[in-house]
């Protein structure tokens, strides 16, 4: 199998599950799975972009550990902190995100435990 083959088993209907052998992607010529990803977004989405924006409606001190994160409370970053922002300012993010023509609009925030 090649990229372009599985390419095309996707657009027909095949789904990718946890079973496969995925080990085929570190090995597969790069242009071809290139090549093959396009066609699958061309058969799915065409040349739609589907934008979706976050706002950080509080910065800092989550409770969680994730070590990519730069608000957990459980490293020591420069990540600026402040409480929940104001409803009207969230509300007014949101309502711009919409006139620029997002898709999806999130505010991310997480409470201390």
């Amino acid at each position: 199998m090649n990229a372009l083959t599985l390419a095309e088993e996707i657009i027909n209907g095949r789904r990718i599950t946890r079973e496969d052998d995925l080990s085929f992607f570190l090995t597969c010529d790069l242009g071809e799975l290139c090549e093959g990803a396009d066609k699958i977004r061309e058969a799915r989405i065409g040349d739609k972009v589907d934008l979706c924006s976050i706002i950080n409606g509080r910065s800092g001190r989550c409770p969680e550990d994730c070590k990519y994160c730069a608000q957990s409370a459980h490293h020591h970053t420069n990540c600026e902190e402040y409480d929940f922002l104001p409803e009207e300012d969230i509300l007014a993010a949101c309502k711009m995100n919409e006139r620029e023509g997002v898709d999806r609009f999130s505010s991310l925030q997480r409470e201390e435990h």
